[in-house]
């Protein structure tokens, strides 16, 4: 899918092979706190693959679930998704759907 990153293409590939892949990343930018220590890695972005369903979780949350049986998609109403977060989910349903 066009604009979507090589990293993702990689964690899926890997939670295909291992059954679960993370990618962290800093939530903010810059200097954490008053001591100029680095913000905290966070997790991202995680892919969980099982016999039964296929999970997607941005920044700690759960954005959709597909069952591998039946192939529906279950989106999070709960998570409010960016632009982007959404290409990524429109993504992954593609990409769990063609499992």
């Amino acid at each position: 899918m066009i604009g979507i990153d090589n990293e993702l293409e990689q964690l899926f590939l890997k939670a295909q092979q291992d059954g679960q892949a993370v990618i962290k990343d800093r939530w903010a930018r810059g200097n954490y706190g008053c001591c100029s220590t680095r913000a905290p890695l966070v997790e991202k972005y995680r892919i969980e693959i099982n016999d039964r369903e296929c999970l997607f979780y941005i920044w700690g949350s759960l954005a959709v679930s597909m069952d591998r049986s039946s192939r529906s998609a279950n989106i999070n109403k709960d998570y409010r998704a960016s632009n982007y977060d959404q290409k990524t989910i429109d993504w992954f349903i593609q990409k769990a759907i063609n499992l």
